[in-house]
């Protein structure tokens, strides 16, 4: 007879372990699995509770800047004649900024900052309530750094440099633009005054004589609502002993009238005349006061300043002495 083995059975030994309760088995896994659950939920909640510290919060990125800046400045017919103006310390990029490098630029965002740039190359600007700021220019075209296209408004410049390369003809054109503690050398002609149109705490210098050019540190052909105010205004040339045309050139040649300018404490040093008023302008309410003027200029202080329209008063003052530089 064979035999045939269809399981085997284990006999406990007396070194035996006990057997295990029932009841340990049964409950053994879900025990585990229940544990396991209630520790991922309590690091969770450890985590979601947890915040790392920043440093600090995050900066602008670079080339922006908030908010923009407001156009305009207040004039003021009854001040104190200044007895300081702006220089290297007070105008262009401020002192130990640190500047991006970047190239031309063509805005056409309204209400855009720009802020932190050394641009070389030329900006033009398309739209509205632009702000350039805390920025260098450095243009090597020869028409306008700055350029400024109709559909632009109140377009604000403040605390920049702009660098003509010897060749720029125009270092701001034209109209619906305010200019703040800018520092304008390098170019042919300095800024172009159009309509609505400020220049303030600004220093304009060191043009660039091409030839027989006729060089102005300020320059209106026409416009209205034109305010010129605190400004040191050189276009005399030390080195060459050239007071090159003017500090500023008020026309009439390409608009109807000039009407509603304000040039008011401002030193102005150079020109043929420092003033020059051309004898075929067409003015009304131009205004000449509490500016103070050097002798470097060829010719006088200013051409033509009894004509119609045109206020000279008698603040505006020689640099050496503090008297009239016109005899009433």
């Amino acid at each position: 007879m064979t035999n045939t083995a269809v399981g085997v059975a284990r006999v406990r030994g007396p070194g035996d372990p006990p057997p295990r309760p029932p009841w340990k088995t049964r409950w053994r896994r879900p025990i585990a699995i229940a544990l396991g659950v209630l520790a991922v939920l309590l690091v969770g909640a450890l985590v979601a509770t947890w915040v790392p510290p920043a440093d600090k919060p995050p900066g602008p990125a670079a080339g922006t800047s908030a908010p923009a800046a407001s156009p305009g400045a207040a004039v003021d017919a009854t001040g104190a004649v200044p007895t300081a103006w702006p220089d290297a310390t007070n105008t262009g990029v401020p002192k130990g900024m640190a500047l991006t490098r970047a190239e031309s630029l063509d805005l056409v965002t309204d209400g855009q900052v720009v802020a932190g740039l050394d641009i070389e190359g030329c900006v033009d600007v398309h739209a509205k309530n632009v702000t350039i700021r805390q920025s260098r220019i450095t243009c090597d075209r020869k028409t306008w750094a700055v350029r400024i296209f109709d559909t632009a408004q109140n377009l604000v410049i403040e605390d920049v440099e702009i660098d003509g390369s010897g060749v720029n003809s125009t270092a701001v054109c034209c109209d619906d633009y305010t200019l703040r503690r800018v520092n304008v050398h390098n170019v042919v002609d300095g800024p172009r005054l159009g309509d609505r149109t400020t220049v303030v705490d600004s220093w304009i210098h060191d043009l660039a004589r091409l030839g027989d050019s006729h060089n102005d540190a300020l320059q209106t052909t026409g416009g209205t609502a034109i305010v010129v105010k605190h400004n040191r205004l050189e276009p005399y040339d030390k080195a060459a002993k050239d007071p090159l045309n003017a500090c500023m050139m008020v026309g009439s040649t390409t608009s109807p009238v000039v009407r509603d300018l304000v040039f008011e404490d401002n030193y102005c040093n150079g020109g043929n005349y420092s003033v020059g008023i051309r004898d075929d302008l067409k003015a009304q309410s131009v205004t000449f006061r509490r500016n103070v003027f050097g002798r470097d200029f060829r010719y006088g202080v200013v051409a033509h300043p009894d004509l119609p329209g045109i206020d000279w008063a008698n603040t505006n003052l020689w640099a050496d002495n503090r008297k009239p530089v016109l005899d009433n």
